[in-house]
């Protein structure tokens, strides 16, 4: 390998972490917020309303996948023309947004018929108004993302958050039920879009060119039919346990939910906005791709395993701690969400693999047959309630792995071995901490909060241990790339 070759390498580690450092501090200060409001709005709401919100956020992700038509992916990935791109990004967002939401306004009834209950046409078509919103928001956000200016993204992601929180809280508080958690919803999309195109430097102009619009669209076009079936996909389990099982139950597993998605599943949101700029950058050097697969792989693993294992073991005391004795029937699932996106973690990285190498047709048909596999699993898991649910999102995230980790070996020569040897470290490390939460947990550790601190800072310490005898060199690389990536973000 050249001196060149082994500089550019350098730099294109040091440029994933310290895009990731900050995309996961913004990630981190938000979330803490959310999750701070959680546990007071779970003391203040019940499941039941708990449930109701879930029914209109299912909806609404759904129309979003529409939103905008894709474009704003389709604006990071491009390499020229960009101020054209974004022209004809805003005008289709704004003009999808506004067809969406008349969508969403004449559609309540049936949603509300759909899961047998009149109370959703009035919240969802409230909520719906997030939807130009969000919109219009994207493009800014976008070209924010597309020049791995995360540090910027870090603002608005913290006003959402706070305005969000506050809102929900107060309003909860002064006894609005429901209808605090979708005013929340709306204050914080509000807010994070006037910070965004106060921080974006940027506003929309006429200058326009026909090529650059059908290009951006028909990029678009395949994230969009890739964004549906991810959307069903993520939301197959909300739709059967809320249309079979009722509004209640959707309480408790969005609850159940939402601590490990907090925790892991948007760690790979935050990676995810990371990697896909980062590996446009390099989309035509396979050599270079491989090296930031691996890069980002390796970091993904060393947060997403503990992580989602640590909290599956410690979610009965976590639930006993924080929140109201109605939520228990919300800890087992808990613990099963959070091994499924432990191990789901590890196959989020190929998809943006491909929309980055401008091959999005190869997630399409991947998302097309785990839509079909987990209609298939889900269904049957819903027989044995919420639990049941569950347990199929684990089977379910084992299979979809192994499949991943098979095509991208196909398309990036990245094989199974590959893959190993970037998570091997984690796993042993995780092994580790596993046993050590174990033993702390049934040994003489006092309840309460005391309690779960000293588990949970133990692990921690036993983890961070463990790698160092059995990977040094991945705790002295990741400290020295994320230094040197700090002292220039």
């Amino acid at each position: 390998m050249t001196a060149a070759a082994t500089t550019q390498r350098a730099e294109l580690s040091k440029q994933a972490v310290q895009s990731t450092v900050w995309a996961y501090g913004s990630f981190v200060s938000g979330k803490f917020l959310v999750f701070i409001s959680t546990i007071i709005l779970a003391r203040l709401l019940l499941p039941d309303e708990f449930g109701l919100m879930g029914y209109c956020i299912i909806a609404i992700q759904y129309l979003d996948i529409l939103n905008g038509f894709g474009v704003g992916q389709a604006l990071i990935a491009r390499r020229d023309k960009v101020e054209e791109a974004a022209n004809a990004a805003i005008v289709s967002g704004f003009v999808s947004g506004m067809l969406l939401f008349a969508v969403a306004w004449f559609g309540a009834p049936y949603l509300a018929i759909f899961f047998e209950d009149d109370r959703i046409t009035t919240l969802f078509r409230a909520l719906a108004i997030v939807i130009p919103i969000s919109a219009v928001g994207a493009i800014p956000s976008a070209l924010i993302q597309r020049s791995l200016r995360f540090k910027a993204k870090f603002v608005p992601d913290i006003g959402r958050s706070v305005a969000k929180g506050i809102f929900s809280v107060v309003l909860a508080w002064q006894g609005f039920g429901v209808w605090s958690l979708i005013i929340g919803q709306i204050a914080g999309e509000v807010v994070a879009t006037l910070i965004l195109f106060a921080l974006a430097g940027w506003r929309p102009t006429w200058k326009f060119d026909r090529r650059v619009n059908r290009e951006v669209m028909g990029y678009g076009s395949s994230i969009i039919s890739i964004g549906i079936a991810g959307a069903l996909i993520s939301n197959v389990d909300y739709l059967l346990v809320g249309k079979v099982l009722g509004a209640t139950a959707l309480g408790f597993y969005t609850f159940a939910y939402r601590i490990p998605d907090l925790v892991i599943r948007n760690t790979n949101f935050v990676i995810g906005k990371v990697a896909f700029p980062l590996l446009a950058q390099v989309q035509s050097d396979e050599t270079e791709l491989r090296v930031a697969y691996g890069t980002l792989l390796r970091y993904v693993a060393l947060f997403a395993i503990p992580a989602g294992i640590g909290l599956a073991l410690i979610a009965p005391r976590f639930i006993d701690t924080f929140f109201p004795d109605r939520w228990e029937p919300a800890t087992i699932v808990m613990q099963l969400i959070s091994l499924s996106l432990a191990i789901s973690a590890i196959g989020h990285l190929p998809g943006i693999i491909y929309k980055a190498i401008n091959r999005p047709e190869i997630l399409n048909w991947l998302s097309i047959a785990k839509l079909i596999a987990t209609g298939i699993v889900l269904w049957f898991g819903v027989r044995w309630g919420i639990n049941g649910v569950a347990v199929g999102q684990v089977g379910l995230a084992v299979m979809f792995v192994i499949i991943d980790v098979v095509v991208v070996a196909r398309v990036l020569r990245f094989g199974a071995r590959d893959t190993f040897q970037a998570i091997a470290p984690t796993l042993a490390a995780t092994h580790v901490m596993a046993g050590v939460t174990v033993l702390l947990d049934r040994g003489p550790v006092p309840d309460g909060i005391v309690g779960l601190l000293v588990i949970v800072l133990v692990a921690v310490v036993a983890y961070i241990a463990t790698l160092a005898v059995v990977s040094i060199e991945t705790i002295t690389s990741a400290r020295t790339v994320v230094r040197s990536a700090m002292k220039k973000s």
